[in-house]
């Protein structure tokens, strides 16, 4: 169970969290020492101690300074009038600027995933989660029209998101962009293989989300 760390200066705290992703995301957690943190903040090692006593405490308040639940929360930015593939590669491809934004942690969640990081495999765990929520939500309120189970066109989605960010991540990321806007219209056309019929007000059908 983590221990909330002491009051920070706020301008300070965020300049640890964002030295300590960047260190933790090249080293991994056990490779960064707590010594090079504060050497790399121009920190005494006793006073970041005094604010972090732990590294479960600073990888925590690393991953709540990015407030993931609450971006998550936000409805993208899809135009509705446009075709169903289009729009769904238009989301995918908006998730994957986003995620680009946050290189970081996203190679410290793996790396530490790949050598078994507990709290980090935890943390990763929880986003997931939060993540594939947020993709049901997003396909229930803004793709009526797309068939089946939306828990399970969410979960596949979601493992497809991760899976091509993932591959990708080593390029640089003008590189990356173009070679993920192919994929996410590729993800579209597996998941939409036929546009739905239109209604009568021009919009697609909605259909039955069976299970």
């Amino acid at each position: 169970m983590t221990t909330t760390a002491p009051a920070v200066p706020l301008g300070q705290r965020e300049r640890i969290l964002r030295v300590a992703l960047q260190l933790m995301a090249e080293r991994g957690v056990k490779g960064m020492s707590m010594r090079a943190l504060a050497g790399a903040c121009g920190l005494n090692v006793a006073t970041l101690y005094h604010y972090f006593p732990a590294k479960d405490v600073l990888l925590g308040e690393i991953i709540s300074l990015q407030s993931y639940a609450e971006q998550l929360a936000e409805p993208p930015p899809v135009d509705p009038q446009r075709p169903t593939r289009e729009r769904l590669a238009e989301l995918v491809a908006w998730v994957w600027t986003r995620m680009g934004e946050h290189d970081d942690m996203w190679r410290l969640l793996l790396g530490e995933s790949l050598r078994g990081g507990g709290e980090a495999i935890g943390e990763a765990a929880v986003l997931s989660a939060t993540f594939e929520a947020a993709l049901e939500r997003w396909i229930v309120d803004g793709f009526p029209e797309i068939p089946g189970d939306r828990r399970i066109v969410a979960r596949v989605l979601r493992g497809a998101v991760y899976g091509f960010f993932v591959e990708h991540l080593p390029l640089p990321v003008e590189e990356r962009a173009g070679l993920l806007a192919r994929r996410a219209e590729e993800i579209a056309v597996v998941l939409v293989p036929v546009e739905p019929a239109q209604d009568s007000t021009g919009g697609p059908k909605a259909a039955s989300s069976g299970a």
